[in-house]
């Protein structure tokens, strides 16, 4: 489990890589080039399938949790700021190494990483 304050920022990725992805040029983000991730472009909060999937939310998070359960096959996001679930992958069956993945563009390029124990949602 791990949280990112993504306050100020309107352009950015986070969640989960598998250690296989392509790390050179331009990748699609998804779950067959083995990223499991959400973003935010502007005002929209989104699911990184192909197609993208939008995620309705009230409120743009400040600050995101991660929560990989390895075992389960689950990654699930949640906004710290109204204690809610973001969305959940599931189904997945997890054959190699696991490691977070942040991206940022676009004029504040900050994300920052918190320290933090399980999540009490």
């Amino acid at each position: 489990y791990w949280e990112v304050e993504v306050t100020g920022n309107q352009f950015w990725n986070l969640g989960v890589a598998a250690e296989s992805v392509e790390r050179k040029g331009w990748v699609r983000l998804n779950l067959d080039t083995g990223f499991w991730t959400i973003g935010r472009i502007e005002k929209l909060i989104y699911v990184n399938y192909f197609p993208r999937s939008t995620i309705y939310v009230g409120q743009i998070p400040g600050k995101v949790g991660v929560y990989l359960n390895y075992e389960s096959g689950t990654i699930s996001f949640f906004s710290l700021d109204t204690k809610s679930r973001l969305h959940t992958f599931t189904g997945n069956k997890f054959t190699e190494k696991l490691y977070p993945f942040f991206e940022t563009w676009g004029e504040n390029r900050l994300l920052r990483i918190c320290s933090s124990s399980k999540p009490d949602l």
